[in-house]
């Protein structure tokens, strides 16, 4: 469902395209005059303008240069009894995306509404592509293990359900939003849009707010409307990232959303319609929240109607050197080297490896040793295996120190939290990293907690 404002200063016509274009499931809004209009537009951004040219006061064309200097991609469909050629081209150079003589036919309205919008979904796509950094393309899954293989045949197989909720597990840089991208560009929604979000990466309030967007004034600083992530996956597919994460407060919306496939902007009174796929993803054991009470029971058998559980990179055997090769020659292009390939002592050192950042750590290994390596072969000095004693002496330490009376996890968490702060002097991205935390976590960790950094 789209927003489109009608401005015409003929009653008729105003009743004619609201009917018509309400009955096609979208929100109108039709106004006589342009000044009502742009106020109209400041309020609430609508998402495509049917707009008459000779109107009463300010005329269109005044109109549509005023509505393109605040926000240039929004399409503006010109309808008018002008019919000369100078109006046209006038109207086009102002931005207008398409020209429609009256009197209209109604299908040529309706075709020609449902191209513009198509054509702005495309370009809200890409917006959010850019802002997020993000390709456009879909990397291949590397892997010739019988673990990748039945990872290829999932997808294979969900290429046929477009509308199936599907729930990626795995650890942590075991390429699980990779996999939601394949899945998404396999099925019949492959050229809609791909909207993804971190649900460790917001506080709360911020996490709706990029979830459901908003309405102007719905709080401080909301001037203007913004739509959420949900309304630029319509059609397409939406993948929610460490959903395990996610606060109880917005997991019964998100819930509906599953459920009704319809959704309220922060401040909003509307229920907007959303048709898209929900890819969500987790390195959590989720039935532990679940009897936590931290996770909502219902919501995860809405999540988990397909699941897969993506194999950690120790388990994927020969998979390892072939994709150290892979990451090699990609690398040796970036860098513009020619290493052949890593010396036998790296190779068994790969192999042997536990690999506890999977896939990611695999990556970030062999940029680093192409980038310092000045030899044709790979050598053991230029890479950083991470042996990681830590666990090792926390575990010592509650072996000894053990209350007899029980511990808290969560007193525990609070309590590292609080010491690596310290340690950091407040400094929260130092901490997180003594923490092995990213920055985004931690925060969300200390308002969980409740903690003050000073």
């Amino acid at each position: 469902m789209a927003s489109l404002l009608i401005v015409d200063d003929n009653q008729g016509i105003r009743t004619t395209l609201s009917e018509l274009l309400s009955s096609e499931n979208h929100d109108t809004v039709s106004l006589m005059t342009a000044e009502d209009a742009l106020v109209s537009f400041k309020k609430n951004e609508p998402d495509l303008i049917l707009l008459d040219l000779a109107l009463p006061g300010m005329n269109g064309f005044q109109f549509l240069h005023e509505v393109k200097k605040l926000s240039i991609h929004i399409p503006v469909i010109i309808i008018t009894s002008y019919s000369d050629v100078a109006s046209a081209v006038k109207a086009m150079r102002l931005g207008a995306y398409d020209y429609i003589t009256k009197p209209f036919n109604l299908d040529e309205i309706v075709i020609t509404v449902d191209k513009a919008l198509d054509s702005k979904q495309r370009e809200d796509h890409l917006a959010y592509l850019r802002r997020k950094n993000q390709p456009l393309g879909f990397d291949k899954i590397i892997g010739n293990s019988p673990e990748v293989k039945k990872v290829y045949n999932f997808i294979r197989q969900l290429s046929s359900a477009p509308n199936t909720s599907v729930l990626i597990r795995g650890e942590t840089g075991t390429g699980k939003e990779l996999v939601a991208q394949a899945i998404h560009q396999n099925s019949s929604r492959s050229n809609k849009p791909f909207i993804e979000i971190n649900c460790s990466a917001f506080q709360e309030n911020l996490l709706e707010a990029e979830f459901m967007g908003f309405e102007a004034g719905a709080f401080t600083g909301a001037i203007t409307r913004k739509k959420g992530l949900l309304e630029l996956a319509d059609n397409g597919s939406f993948f929610m990232d460490e959903v395990g994460d996610m606060p109880m407060s917005l997991q019964a919306k998100i819930l509906k959303v599953i459920e009704e496939q319809t959704f309220r902007r922060i401040g909003g009174i509307k229920e907007l319609k959303v048709n898209t796929r929900i890819i969500s993803a987790t390195s959590r054991n989720l039935e532990k929240h679940i009897e936590s009470g931290d996770f909502r029971k219902d919501l995860f058998y809405r999540l988990n109607v397909a699941s897969i559980i993506l194999p950690p990179l120790r388990e994927r055997g020969e998979d390892i050197l072939l994709l150290a090769n892979h990451f090699l020659n990609q690398f040796n292009k970036e860098f513009k080297k020619s290493i052949q390939g890593f010396a036998d002592t790296v190779k068994e050192k790969l192999v042997q490896y536990s690999w506890p950042g999977n896939v990611r750590e695999l990556k970030n290994m062999v940029e680093r040793a192409v980038l310092f390596e000045e030899g044709v072969y790979i050598q053991p000095d230029n890479l950083n295996f991470h042996t990681d004693h830590s666990t090792d002496i926390f575990t010592e330490f509650l072996t000894d120190n053990f209350p007899s009376t029980g511990i808290s996890i969560e007193n525990v968490e609070k309590s590292l939290i609080t010491s690596a702060l310290s340690r950091a002097r407040g400094n929260q991205t130092q901490a997180a990293r003594l923490l092995n935390l990213s920055r985004e976590t931690l925060k969300y960790r200390l308002k969980k907690y409740q903690i003050t950094v000073e």
